[in-house]
């Protein structure tokens, strides 16, 4: 049977327009009702492995990452009823956390709480991340014990190569009395200057353990330059036989 050009000419104009309302259709959802994923929208989308982290967000997810090792803390007599602190944390992971906010508890020879002091500390992606505190005071009581805790989960971030300068321990001398510490620190990045870098110094005697802890925070270090950095102890300490300085990235 054969169609009439009138019935080809209605066919031909109602498929136009089905097509046309198609594409108008598929515009309107794909440009109010289907937003692209970002990782800021609060939802589990791309190539998220939760919701607004993993895959390609800086965030990454609580199974992606692992809790930090607390390796040990201490607590060292630093004058009459002066004390300093430090422990040592392990990041088994590849990330960085800002502002991770931390206590140290200290007890006496009762296991009683003298006093406790909060802080809040950065978790450059490095493997080792000594956290000293200085300028504790405990009156008439001796501290004998140094706990340390997290006081939070630390939110866990990429940190790309090239966001941290390339930064080097040239060399460290520890005096006769051990009531001096130097140590040079090179940044070898080529155009890359480092900004408040923390440097932590811990002394340990012959059985590997902890005897003193500093810290220092160097401003600025410019790119493919070195610079000295002095830790003092000045009461001095006997047996010290190895001194350790890490350099601590802002990022």
């Amino acid at each position: 049977m054969a169609i009439s050009w009138s019935l080809r000419r209605k066919m031909l104009y109602s498929g136009a327009t089905m097509l046309v309302a198609f594409f108008f259709v598929g515009y309107i959802w794909l440009k109010y009702f289907n937003d692209p994923a970002t990782c800021f929208d609060q939802k589990q989308n791309g190539s998220e492995i939760g919701v607004d982290c993993g895959g390609v967000c800086a965030l990454l997810c609580r199974q992606q990452v692992h809790d930090p090792i607390v390796l040990w803390s201490r607590a060292f007599p630093n004058g009459t009823q002066a004390y300093s602190a430090a422990a040592y944390i392990e990041n088994n992971n590849s990330a960085g956390a800002h502002a991770v906010h931390y206590a140290f508890q200290f007890f006496d020879a009762n296991n009683k709480l003298v006093l406790e002091r909060d802080g809040v500390t950065e978790i450059p992606p490095v493997h080792i991340v000594p956290v000293v505190e200085p300028a504790i005071y405990a009156g008439n009581r001796t501290i004998v014990k140094a706990l340390f805790s997290f006081s939070e989960l630390p939110v866990w971030k990429k940190i790309p190569s090239d966001a941290i300068p390339n930064l080097h321990l040239a060399g460290q001398t520890l005096s006769a009395n051990s009531s001096r510490l130097d140590a040079t620190i090179e940044n070898i990045s080529l155009v890359q200057d480092a900004e408040n870098v923390t440097l932590a110094a811990v002394l340990f005697d012959a059985d590997g353990v902890a005897r003193a802890a500093s810290k220092s925070v160097v401003p600025h270090i410019d790119h493919r330059s070195s610079i000295n950095v002095v830790f003092t102890w000045p009461q001095g300490l006997e047996n010290i036989v190895r001194s350790e300085v890490t350099v601590l990235p802002s990022f």
